[in-house]
């Protein structure tokens, strides 16, 4: 498939080919994740996400004014305690409302099930009904049905108290139209009482699109959901549904308390050619529901009562047709489509453009992020914001994941595709370098000069380091030397195998020689004997070998060297104890090879510790240094390992030979444990003592000073609040234990470790 694309690239007319070969990873990848994400919008994947990202705008978007023509009556529960029972009586009922009536609304909805009498009272409910033609009740039409209060079923004065909660029990749309079992459509509460009121205003409903339900009804368009836009994939989307365009909660609308109607302490002209609905705000009646405005995340949600969303409906309707505010639609699914495909391509393009510009810059990865994936993405949000603000709810998530993953292949193609124009230039470059062939054998020359310099450098410093106790000024030097000898060192390594191929290459060429001219002029056999020419071309390849291992030892050693300083961690990070110990290990190889030392490592699993890493790795080399002393002062004495001691202090274990024992472990829950043994004399009883004390030592006069260990107690102890003890039982080797917390903490200075001997 992919040779055809190529044929095809160069089958185009010129000009062309290079330009799209140049953009082949945006136009592949592109397409490819748009797709993708188009597929999880199918399949309803993004759907909560994108539910989520336009309640986000719902709340981040500037606070709506009241809305003076909605008053809403609202029973709480001290409502109820007043009226002293609930279901309120018929005549409680009949009170409150005739107090309403009285003050001409253009409507009432009573968002209260009234299917059954309440006694007493109910002649006089039945009274009120009859002359209260705008007194509209509900019944519930799906789910659990619940049957309208009689008498104003039979006026035809009852709508839907139906709310449709989506996948995440939120309420996001709102019901003009739904249907009966009986055949009958049913209005719902909040569109019937805007109905009510527009009509007063002479606005009538017109036909836009039959086939299509679209109608309109003033400055307001009406296009129901349909079940595969705005995230409502597959959704139930029966009756005639519209997005609601929340106004806000309770603060929004005019309120009264139940308890103030039913006394009649109603504030002149409040209700007058408004409408006026009716409902429960108590908890205890469970008429309340999660909408755009509940934060399900951050505490204890806060819930909308049915009779709040009701009136944001109404609101919704009047608003739009009257003053313009903008009815909350969704783009159909070829736009949603489009608009993937979109952000898709402008991110990769985008990103691309910002590494082909910037391809030389250090951080062209990092500013192809900055520069090319976060304007874009905030572009989308900043779009979508707009539109919501203004009507249009379009999908945020699945576009920003196709944008987000589509520069990030990006990012991966464009590494690839440098790596292999980089590929391609080291090719070239090997061309001209075989032209220089002739130069070989003073460029080996030259490089095995600036190793042998490059060794002594290292010997002299390896002496420096071995016979110095200062360990802060050790981290230092060590940490100078390893960033001098690192350049040429790795210079020096990275031409051995072009030496190499070159000497391949002068060998074959000689042997072709000697096999076309098998007997050469007699001065050229005399100068091959002098030479030794057979020797040198068997040798010659052995010497390569050898300096290939030696500036590999070399960077073992400088990689140590760095791993032991840590100069440029002056402050507690997280650190690996086993690479500071294999660093210390690796600066005492020589002694420990000449000594013949067998160093046994018994590593656990250790979690990274937050310690000043230099300072602990000076106490492994101050320990492991006085291990190896130790062992050497008993090879010297000729005194063998105890038979009955090992290295956990146990007995039973033969030591055979010089060894040194490094143990780690996790010791409880917030600590680490390094216990290094050896199978030395081991420590006597009044030398354990005083091992930690300042300024003692039993090394001879101009051999050590005695603050090794005292130094290194400081280190643990006060500087880590950790542990430091030494455990040496009768002539079977001396085992030192280090425990330091896994978290950051100080202990004063106080007593020194206690010391466990035998």
């Amino acid at each position: 498939m992919w040779q055809q694309a190529r044929d095809r690239i160069e089958q185009l007319p010129k000009g062309f080919g290079p330009w799209l070969k140049q953009w082949r990873g945006v136009l592949t990848l592109a397409p490819v994740v748009a797709a993708s994400a188009i597929g999880g919008n199918l399949l309803g994947v993004f759907q909560l996400l994108e539910w989520a990202t336009l309640d986000s705008f719902v709340l981040l978007r500037p606070q709506e004014a009241l809305d003076s023509r909605i008053v809403i009556v609202t029973i709480s529960e001290e409502d109820i305690t007043r009226v002293g029972q609930w279901p309120a009586s018929d005549r409680v009922l009949t009170r409150a409302m005739s107090h309403i009536a009285a003050q001409n609304p253009t409507a009432i909805g009573l968002d209260l099930y009234r299917d059954l009498p309440v006694e007493p009272g109910h002649d006089e409910w039945v009274e009120l009904i009859e002359s209260t033609p705008n007194l509209i009740g509900i019944q519930k039409v799906a789910g659990n049905p619940v049957a309208p209060p009689p008498n104003l079923k039979d006026a035809g004065q009852v709508a839907a108290s139906d709310l449709i909660l989506d996948a995440d029990g939120k309420v996001r749309r709102g019901l003009i139209l739904i249907g009966t079992e009986s055949g009958e459509f049913l209005e719902g509460l909040g569109a019937k009482l805007a109905l009510m009121y527009l009509e007063r205003s002479g606005l009538e409903l017109e036909t836009v699109d039959a086939e299509n339900n679209i109608y309109r009804l003033g400055r307001a368009l009406f296009v129901p959901l349909r079940g595969n836009e705005g995230g409502y994939v597959g959704k139930d989307t029966g009756g005639y549904q519209i997005l609601i365009n929340f106004r806000g909660g309770l603060d929004r609308f005019e309120h009264i308390s139940f308890t103030d109607v039913l006394e009649n302490r109603i504030p002149e002209d409040l209700m007058r050619d408004r409408l006026v609905f009716i409902g429960a705000t108590a908890e205890s009646l469970k008429d309340i529901f999660q909408t755009p405005y509940t934060n399900t995340i951050l505490g204890t949600p806060e819930l909308t009562p049915g009779v709040v969303i009701h009136a944001n409906f109404a609101s919704q309707i009047i608003a739009a047709a009257l003053d313009g505010r903008p009815m909350l639609r969704a783009w159909t699914k070829p736009l949603n489509y489009l608009w993937i495909v979109l952000w898709s391509f402008t991110a990769a393009i985008a990103c691309w453009l910002v590494l082909e510009r910037h391809q030389s810059h250090r951080y062209f990865f990092l500013r192809a992020i900055v520069l090319g994936w976060l304007p874009t993405t905030g572009a989308l949000v900043t779009i979508t914001y707009l539109a919501f603000i203004h009507g249009w709810a379009i999908p945020v998530f699945s576009p920003l994941l196709a944008a987000t993953f589509s520069a990030i292949l990006i990012l991966n193609y464009y590494n690839q595709w440098q790596l292999k124009v980089t590929n391609e230039k080291l090719e070239t470059a090997n061309e001209k370098l075989e032209e220089y062939s002739h130069t070989l054998e003073d460029k080996v020359e030259e490089r095995t000069r600036e190793l042998k310099d490059a060794l002594e450098n290292l010997k002299s410093t390896e002496a420096q380091l071995i016979h110095t106790e200062k360990m802060s000024s050790l981290g230092q030097l060590v940490a100078g030397v390893a960033h001098e000898i690192n350049n040429p060192v790795n210079f020096i390594y990275a031409n051995i195998d072009h030496a190499n191929d070159y000497l391949e290459d002068l060998v074959y060429l000689i042997r072709l020689y000697q096999k076309q001219y098998p007997e050469p002029d007699p001065e050229i056999l005399e100068e091959i004997e002098d030479l030794e020419l057979d020797f040198i071309l068997e040798d010659f390849p052995n010497l390569l070998v050898s300096m290939k291992s030696g500036a590999e030892r070399i960077g073992k050693i400088v990689t140590g060297l760095r791993n032991f300083s840590r100069l440029d961690e002056s402050e507690m990070k997280p650190v690996d104890l086993h690479e500071g110990i294999d660093s210390s290990l690796l600066i005492l190889q020589s002694r420990l090879q000449k000594e013949a030392i067998e160093i046994i490592k018994e590593y656990g699993n250790l979690p990274k510790v937050a310690c000043y890493a230099s300072q602990v790795n000076q106490v492994f080399m101050n320990i492991l240094s006085n291990a190896i002393d130790a062992l050497v002062e008993s090879k010297m004495k000729a005194i063998a390992p105890s038979e009955n001691g090992n290295h956990d202090g146990e007995e039973g274990t033969e030591h055979r030979g010089l060894k040194i024992w490094i143990t780690t472990s996790v010791s409880g829950s917030d600590a680490v444990m390094v216990k290094i043994t050896d199978n030395g004399p081991g420590i006597s009883e009044a030398v354990a003592k005083k091992i930690f004390d300042p300024f003692f030592t039993t090394k001879p006069v101009g051999s050590g000073t005695g603050l090794g260990l005292s130094i290194g107690y400081q280190i643990i102890v006060e500087k880590h609040g950790g542990k430091l003890s030494c455990f040496s039982p009768p002539g079977g080797g001396a085992q030192f234990i280090i425990e330091i917390p896994r978290s950051p903490q100080t202990k004063k200075p106080g007593d020194r470790a206690a010391i466990a001997s035998g």
